[in-house]
């Protein structure tokens, strides 16, 4: 009997202790504790006063002065909706509010329809966005963003009714476009979001860089062969100057020569 009802009180204290949460699993009760506001080196658990979550233990965070139950996680997906982790307490704590005037730190982005902060990533580029599972980098907060850059993107159809001269872009960079245009700007390659169509390469030693997809066009000048301008098997040509860059088909070669004067 004696057994038996050890083996009920045991059960009863674990059923007790998985029913907290959060800072109560270190401290227990906070009116039994008699470590004081601070909490000790491991701050105080639910119910004690704070001016900060430092203040508070593992698990707890500091709410309108007083430490609150938040729940303990080891990533952002541990925490609940409205919550992300601070990693350095393992504590799920609310997200920031944000407004215009209040913006959100590095690596999150403000949600319109709850004005919390949402941590994305940090990043220097769209490419490094990218690889993390966003749309693009906001490279003046060094921010993981979702949706379409505003400043343009390096992949996207040209529209035959836009009237923006593509711009002359240095070598290692390609022409950004937004909605079916050029922007005027230039982005380099490795930053894009996606590698750029093999069009959009203006410069031979980008397009050669792309052997496996792209082939160089060249014009020849001063040509000679009794096949220039046909088949070119035998034509030869004093110099020639990159034309452009283009997809290279199943069958084709990484060059391709066109008869100019």
């Amino acid at each position: 009997m004696n057994k038996l009802l050890s083996s009920v009180g045991l059960a009863i204290t674990f059923a007790t202790v998985s029913l907290l949460a959060g800072c109560q699993l270190y401290f227990g009760d906070h009116a039994n504790n008699n470590s004081g506001p601070s909490g000790g080196s491991n701050g105080g658990p639910a119910g004690y006063q704070c001016n900060g979550d430092a203040q508070c233990a593992a698990g707890c965070f500091c709410a309108s002065g007083v430490c609150t139950e938040g729940g303990f996680c080891g990533t952002n997906k541990d925490c609940g909706a409205g919550f992300h982790c601070d990693t350095t307490r393992s504590s799920c704590i609310p997200d920031p509010q944000c407004s215009a005037d209040a913006p959100c730190p590095q690596g999150s982005v403000c949600d319109p329809a709850t004005n919390a902060c949402v941590v994305t990533c940090t990043c220097t580029s769209d490419a490094e966005a990218v690889r993390q599972g966003f749309a693009w980098c906001d490279e003046t907060v060094k921010t993981c963003m979702t949706g379409t850059d505003p400043a343009g993107t390096c992949v996207g159809t040209i529209a035959t009714t836009c009237t923006t001269a593509q711009p002359a872009c240095p070598d290692g960079q390609v022409a950004l476009r937004k909605d079916g245009c050029f922007t005027g700007a230039c982005r380099a390659i490795t930053a894009c979001e996606a590698a750029p169509a093999c069009s959009a390469l203006t410069h031979q030693d980008d397009c050669a860089g792309r052997t496996a997809d792209c082939a160089s066009v060249f014009t020849g000048h001063s040509c000679h062969g009794t096949t220039c301008g046909v088949s070119n098997v035998d034509c030869t040509c004093d110099s020639y100057t990159f034309s452009a860059c283009e997809a290279k088909t199943a069958t084709g070669t990484a060059t391709r020569i066109i008869v100019g004067d």
